[in-house]
């Protein structure tokens, strides 16, 4: 059985990226965590998936150009449901301090030193000073921060994100140094899994809501998969 990895958490029954959607995932037993990073102007890293709180804030305006005081006040709940009412964007010490010692961090790196000059160096930091980085997977579509960080810290695992079919995956993600590749679920098939175990690479796609897919999933051989729902792949 492959690793279920809550993608954002619980994110198809709460508020994605948040503090209650992680600890439903950690309750649902998965193995591992997906989540999302970028820095506020005061340079702190935040878990939040997109450059803006809009979506899933009461808020408007980029991260990037918010201080973590004015992230904070913002309420990343009740877009979801009136129940979450009062969640918060968290920071990301805040949520590897409370994820348990057995689950993985699958850390997604929105984007590196394009738009956060030096942020590879302060992730690093962080995960060391925290004593997470031998459970953290750094991944990235941002492949140019991938290989900056792994020339800051060899051992740090990463994982390459691609979302098209790419002519050479196996051969891009060992150029990088990376020990996986997190495709998306529809390009991968039981020959792409098999090459890239070939060359030593792990396969953990995203993100697999639907029964049939999961069941081609399976299938393929993949390392991990990365849900919405993971009670649907702990129960199925």
């Amino acid at each position: 059985m492959p690793q279920v990895i809550g993608h954002r958490g619980a994110a198809g029954t709460h508020p994605e990226n948040t503090m209650v959607s992680f600890r439903r995932a950690f309750e649902l037993g998965v193995d591992g965590i997906e989540f999302d990073v970028h820095r506020t102007a005061d340079g702190h890293l935040v878990v939040i998936h997109d450059p803006a709180v809009d979506r899933t804030t009461d808020g408007s305006g980029l991260v990037m150009a918010m201080t973590l005081e004015q992230i904070r006040a913002l309420d990343a709940g009740s877009w979801k449901d009136p129940r979450f009412a009062g969640e918060r964007v968290p920071t990301l010490q805040e949520l590897v301090r409370a994820t348990p010692p057995g689950v993985r961090l699958y850390l997604e790196l929105k984007a590196g030193s394009v738009h956060y000059p030096g942020i590879e160096q302060e992730l690093v930091d962080l995960l060391k000073a925290e004593g997470v980085l031998d459970r953290t997977q750094v991944s990235s579509f941002d492949h140019r921060a991938l290989v900056k960080l792994k020339e800051i810290c060899p051992e740090l695992p990463l994982g390459m994100l691609t979302s098209s079919n790419l002519v050479d995956p196996v051969g891009m993600a060992k150029a990088i140094g990376c020990e996986a590749i997190h495709p998306a679920w529809p390009w991968v098939t039981p020959e792409y899994v098999e090459a890239a175990h070939a060359a030593g690479l792990k396969v953990n796609c995203w993100t697999v809501n639907d029964p049939l897919a999961l069941a081609l999933m399976q299938n393929a051989g993949v390392d991990g998969i990365m849900t919405d729902y993971p009670e649907r792949l702990r129960n199925g």
